[in-house]
């Protein structure tokens, strides 16, 4: 099967079932993001137990799921807003990469890292995660949303030298054309603990 139609495939059915396990009740949602954290664990223990990687991922996901605590479907929405600007970052970044990437700034974002990730992707990606949440919650929504982007961006990179250091590609198989949990996730790692402690303080 052609490789971007087995990603497309892959990410819709990822996405729906993230979308519907998040807002359908309680159960549904502590059964998904624990089984994201241990598969997570389990990955990082192929990339030889990096440490900092054990810390990043339990805290990703004990923040989605505080995001949707005490749990109403409205409150689980909140969960799904919040992983709608990190998809947006990821591709509007991929969408401005392949048109503006290293042509206004030649040097990329982390070439030790990720040799083919760019600011202009990076910007454009942030850019698109602001809109994003402006869409879901005003101009509060484009400030998050653009934070947001920028740290899924972060995560990213400190995930993608996780990997160049074990010297692995993908950080698992779980996911066709997208490789593992973490490979899907790690634009959450830094993201979402910085995003829910603002979103408590704002609220």
């Amino acid at each position: 099967m052609n490789e971007m139609i087995t990603r497309s495939l892959t990410g819709v059915v990822f996405v729906s079932i993230v979308v519907f396990a998040t807002t359908f009740d309680l159960i549904t949602a502590t059964v998904l993001w624990t089984a994201v954290l241990l598969q997570g664990l389990k990955e990082y223990k192929k990339l030889k137990g990096a440490p900092l990687g054990y810390l990043l991922i339990t805290l990703a996901v004990v923040s989605l799921w505080a995001m949707g605590q005490p749990f109403e479907v409205w409150i689980g929405l909140e969960v799904v807003i919040f992983l709608t600007w990190i998809w947006a970052n990821d591709t509007f970044a991929y969408l401005g990469g392949r048109l503006f990437g290293k042509k206004l700034i030649k040097r990329g974002l982390a070439p030790n890292a990720s040799p083919n990730k760019s600011w202009e992707g990076a910007f454009v990606g942030a850019i698109g995660a602001a809109f994003v949440g402006w869409l879901w919650m005003g101009n509060q929504g484009a400030f998050l949303g653009l934070l947001t982007g920028i740290l899924s961006t972060l995560g990213d990179l400190v995930q993608s030298a996780l990997k160049r250091r074990a010297n692995v590609k993908d950080s698992g198989t779980l996911l066709p054309g997208h490789g593992g949990v973490l490979d899907r996730f790690d634009g959450l790692l830094i993201a979402a603990p910085v995003v829910l402690i603002i979103r408590i303080f704002i609220s």
